[in-house]
Parts: structure tokens; sequence; C-alpha cells
């Protein structure tokens, strides 16, 4: 891969994210691969080791962004966040941290500017390219949003407690939150039904019951460690509250499927109403970009709001929408481009 010229990582708790760009500013490369790193640090090693023998080009710039300093392995996010930049030292190119300053770029950050600002490199590489929006990026364990007004990242908040606080971070994802983090019950026919508060199944067995999630996607452990079959995820699903699973079951797990994503989808479409009203942002379009963008797409589409991809504001290429499913990791790598 002696054509890379610039990478972007993203550094997640769960996963690593990689992009690699020519310098003709195209898409040729995307890795989205497990990486628990909560499992311990060592992982990281092992999967940087891997993108070194995979990227033969060791003159490449290398752009950095993370929030796997949030895991609990970790004794405190300043201990995380120097434990991965030291890991990093076992990258092979041309290293530079993405930090939320004037500069974007940093070879020795300091740890707050960098932790958990992936969706900022987002809203840097977007402002100069519409307007007005707000873009939504649908991960596999969080949805940031990303505000642009006047063609300027205008976001008030960096750090998670805040920016949890204030419409600007939701922890819900389209693969890894547990059912119960949506709603502790739903209305069913008339029949409110509770769930109950154990780890029996996620959000990925809910897309997976609905045929919408995508297995290049679908790289999670399941909640039970077993299959990722329809059959398992009804089973999972079934669990939560608190019945078994019986084929004359199947009609009601995916009328209780469908009612979790809507719970999941009204609450950011919620979240995104009020970052509207808050910034008058009002008719201002929506920008999806994550692994989750195409159910996102769809959701506001029926409710007839301007919703574009993100892919949209790229060259047009093979890996163009792969490459949207990391947005921060692919944010960056352009960011990088124009360093000087």
């Amino acid at each position: 891969m002696h054509e890379i010229k610039y990478l972007g990582i993203d550094i997640g708790g769960a996963h690593l994210k990689v992009i690699g760009l020519n310098s003709h500013k195209e898409i040729i490369f995307v890795k989205y691969t497990k990486c628990k790193i909560w499992e311990g640090i060592e992982k990281l090693k092992i999967a940087f080791q891997k993108i070194n023998k995979t990227i033969n080009n060791k003159s490449a710039k290398c752009a950095i962004t993370m929030s796997a300093e949030l895991c609990d392995n970790f004794k405190s996010r300043k201990h995380g966040a120097n434990q991965i930049i030291s890991e990093c030292k076992y990258l092979e190119f041309d290293k530079y941290f993405y930090i939320s300053s004037k500069k974007l770029f940093s070879k020795n950050p300091k740890y707050k500017e960098l932790i958990s600002m992936n969706w900022h490199g987002i809203g840097k590489f977007i402002e100069t390219k519409i307007k007005n929006a707000i873009l939504i990026d649908f991960g596999s364990t969080t949805t940031d949003f990303v505000c642009i007004k006047n063609y300027k990242l205008i976001n008030e908040h960096t750090d998670d407690f805040s920016r949890l606080n204030n419409y600007e971070l939701l922890y819900t994802g389209y693969t890894r939150t547990p059912i119960f983090g949506l709603t502790n019950q739903l209305l069913l026919k008339n029949n409110l039904l509770n769930i109950i508060p154990e780890f029996f199944s996620t959000t990925s067995d809910i897309y997976r019951i609905l045929k919408k999630l995508n297995k290049n996607v679908d790289l999670d452990d399941t909640a039970n460690n077993t299959q990722k079959t329809l059959k398992e995820s009804l089973l999972r699903v079934s669990r939560s509250f608190g019945f078994d699973y019986e084929i004359k079951n199947k009609g009601k797990l995916e009328l209780i499927s469908k009612k979790l994503s809507l719970i999941q989808l009204d609450k950011i479409f919620s979240t995104t109403k009020k970052l509207k009203n808050k910034h008058n942002l009002t008719n201002a379009p929506i920008i999806v970009s994550g692994i989750g963008q195409d159910i996102l797409f769809e959701y506001f589409k029926k409710k007839k709001i301007k919703v574009v991809y993100f892919q949209k504001f790229f060259k047009k290429t093979q890996l163009r929408k792969e490459a949207t499913f990391h947005a921060p990791a692919l944010s960056i790598a352009l960011l990088l481009q124009e360093l000087k």
C-alpha cells in the first residue's frame, strides 16, 4: 500500500478505524477492526503492528484521535490518554495527534485537548463545505451532534460530561447499546412491557431482526457470546422481556424491535430539534455519517426533513461511503493534508 500518503486513525475503546488517502485526496484504504482496549492496552500494540505490515509507506503522515481513554481499565482519562499516546510509538509513520485548538495537530498534545475529540475533527472538516447544517454521526456506541453555522463549528462543549448534558452527545449506538439502555419499557398493542435491566441483548440484535444490519459492521460479540443468527437474536431479545423465544413469537419480536428502533431514533430526533432551536438552525439540513447512517437517512426522509449523506462531500470513489462509516478517521486524514 505504498500509495497511501495520509492516514487517519480513530482509537475507540471497542474498535480501531483506519482510513488511508493518496496524494490526490482519494480514499484508497478503509479498515474497521475489533480492538477491545478495556481488555488490555497491549491489544493496541498488536493492532498497530498489523497496520505497519499492511501499509509499507513509512513516510506517510498519520493523524490520530481517540475516545478509548474512557475505558475502565484506566484509573483516569488522563492516565488512559497517556497510555494510548505511549502505545502510538509502535506506529511506524510520521505521527500527529488531533487536538481541539486552532492548529488542530500536535506532536506532544495536552491530554485535555486530545481526549474524545474525534467528533471535533468532523466539524473542522465540514465547516468549510456547508454554510449551515447539523451533522449526526451514528456510531456503534455513541451518537455525536456537530453544529455548523455560517461556515463555523459552533458546538459549545468539548468534554464528555458537558456534551452529554447539553445535547451534543448521546450514548446510544447502532450495535453496542444494551436494549435496556434505550428504555425501561415500551407500549405494544396497548400493553406496557417492562424490560429486564440485564445485559441480555443489544441494538445489533434489533437491527439484525429488522434486517437492517450490514454484516461488514457487525463486528462485536453478542451479549451471550453465541452466534449472530436471526434465531439467536430473537432469543436474546425475548430474554430481555422475560419470555423464551418460540417461532409463534417471531412477529411479536419483530414488532418489539421496530418499537425499540423507533425509540432510539426518536431520541436522536428530539436532540436534533433541541440543537436546531438553540442555534437557530431550523431550516438547516441534516448530514448523516457513521455505521448507522442508512437508518438515520431513512428515518429523516420519512419525516420529510432535508437529509444528505456525508459522502456527498467527497470525491466519487469505490470506498467513499464505507469511509464515511468512520467519519472522524476520514476527516482528520483530510485535515492532515492541509498541515503546513
